[in-house]
C-alpha cells in the first residue's frame, strides 16, 4: 500500500471479529506465538484498562479480539494473523493515537466523540464541492476524476489529524 510506505506507522492494529470462535482457542494460540493477551472486563474505566495494557506489554502489532462473550487485547512483536479471521487492519502513528483508537473501539461514548467531527468535516467539504460545481460539466468531470483518489486522501487526512487510519 502506497499510504503505508509514505506515513511509516508505529503500530499496526487488527480488529478481529471472532464471534464464531471460542476465546480459549485463539488466546492460547496467540500466547504460544509470543503475544501477551489481556481480557477487557469493562467493569472499570476503559481508559485505565488500556493504559494498563499498553504499559505492561510491548510490540508493534496490536490485536483487538471481539468474541460473543467478551473482548481481549493482545500485543506481539511479530504479526500473527490466521487466514480464516475476518479482521480490519489499521495503521497507527504513535502510542497516544493507539490509546485513542483502542478507547474508540471499546467505549461508545468515546467513539461518538472521536468519529463525529471528521464525519461533519467530510460532509461540509462535499456540500461545498457540490455548491461550487453545480451544473458545470468540467467541475463534474473533475469531481469524478478526483473521486478515485479521495479515499486515499481521506485516509491521509485521518492519519494526520487523528493519528490512525484504516489500511
Amino acid at each position: 500500500m502506497v499510504l503505508e510506505r509514505l506515513i511509516n506507522p508505529g503500530y499496526r492494529v487488527f480488529v478481529v471479529d471472532a464471534k464464531n470462535f471460542q476465546p480459549e482457542e485463539i488466546t492460547e494460540g496467540l500466547r504460544r506465538r509470543g503475544a501477551m493477551v489481556v481480557e477487557i472486563l469493562g467493569e472499570s474505566d476503559p481508559e485505565l484498562e488500556i493504559e494498563s495494557f499498553l504499559s505492561s506489554t510491548y510490540g508493534e502489532y496490536v490485536y483487538l479480539l471481539k468474541f460473543k462473550d467478551g473482548r481481549y487485547l493482545a500485543r506481539s512483536p511479530d504479526e500473527v494473523v490466521e487466514k480464516n479471521w475476518s479482521s480490519s487492519r489499521y495503521l497507527v502513528r504513535d502510542e497516544n493515537a493507539l490509546k485513542r483508537f483502542l478507547l474508540r473501539e471499546l467505549s461508545l461514548k468515546s467513539r461518538l466523540a472521536l468519529e463525529l467531527p471528521p464525519k461533519i468535516i467530510t460532509a461540509f467539504i462535499w456540500v461545498l464541492a457540490f455548491q461550487l460545481i453545480e451544473e458545470k460539466p468540467f467541475g463534474s468531470f473533475l469531481l469524478m476524476a478526483l473521486g478515485f483518489v479521495t479515499g486515499e486522501l481521506f485516509k491521509l487526512f485521518e492519519y494526520l489529524t487523528l493519528g490512525y487510519c484504516r489500511e
